[in-house]
């Protein structure tokens, strides 16, 4: 047998048995459609046990140094009035030191020149980790010089406990929805083949834009209702179908 006919031998062979490897290679490839996709969904709610809270100070004066000056009196004072009611040190961090010129130089209609006015802010960022003391920090800061709160929020620092509560109840959710679509079809609910998990977060209690309350005209401290929070988890379940006839 010359070259070329063991040539065309060899690949003639090699088509063959490709032609019987690719059918069982699809076969077991192909995916299993006898099965029921849910989405299942789960809350869960607590009381929150943390909270932060933005707190700054601003002054504005003609003379940069005296603003300067006023701002760093008042924001030492506001820290050690949160230290006082019981904010740890470590839980106060700056988070934003400004200045700005907020008035140029310029002809006033009434004569003369508009006078220039310096403008610098001091913020700083707490952790208040005794819900209790959230109100007296507040107003504490607040009677200590603070002109400017905002971000007030409200979380759970350990959420995991939540968590693994509305996971249980998201699975069974998906159960149940599964067990309801099975029994419409006239199919025994198998076994989980798949399971993809999202998770949803807290619902956030927030406070803008709270001024100092002597300015405003306004007694007394601000009331603070932490409320309840709630975490969620959504699972998409796949199950196996099987067939009631093929059990019996």
């Amino acid at each position: 047998m010359n070259s070329f006919k063991r040539i065309s031998l060899f690949f003639a062979v090699l088509a063959l048995l490709a032609m019987a490897v690719v059918p069982a290679a699809a076969q077991d490839t192909s995916p299993d459609d006898n099965t029921i996709t849910v989405v299942g969904s789960g809350s869960a709610s607590g009381s929150p046990d943390i909270a932060n809270v933005e707190i700054g100070v601003e002054s504005r004066d003609a003379d940069v140094g005296a603003a300067f000056t006023a701002t760093n009196e008042k924001i030492d004072a506001v820290i050690q009035a949160l230290v006082d009611v019981g904010v740890a040190r470590e839980d106060i961090r700056t988070t934003g030191l400004n200045i700005y010129q907020d008035n140029y130089p310029r002809p006033m209609e009434n004569g003369g020149d508009l006078p220039v006015e310096y403008v610098v802010s001091n913020q700083i960022r707490i952790t208040v980790r005794d819900i209790d003391l959230v109100a007296d920090a507040i107003n504490a800061a607040v009677g200590a010089g603070a002109n400017n709160i905002y971000g007030l929020n409200f979380g759970i620092d350990d959420r995991e406990g939540l968590e693994a509560e509305a996971r249980a109840a998201a699975m069974e959710n998906a159960r149940t929805r599964a067990g309801q679509l099975a029994e419409l079809v006239g199919v025994e609910l198998g076994q989980v083949v798949n399971i993809n998990e999202s998770m949803g977060g807290f619902g956030p209690f927030e406070v803008s834009n709270l001024a100092d309350a002597r300015e405003m005209g306004m007694g007394g401290g601000a009331p603070i209702e932490p409320g309840q929070l709630s975490v969620s988890v959504q699972l998409q379940v796949t199950f196996r179908m099987a067939d009631r006839m093929a059990e019996e």
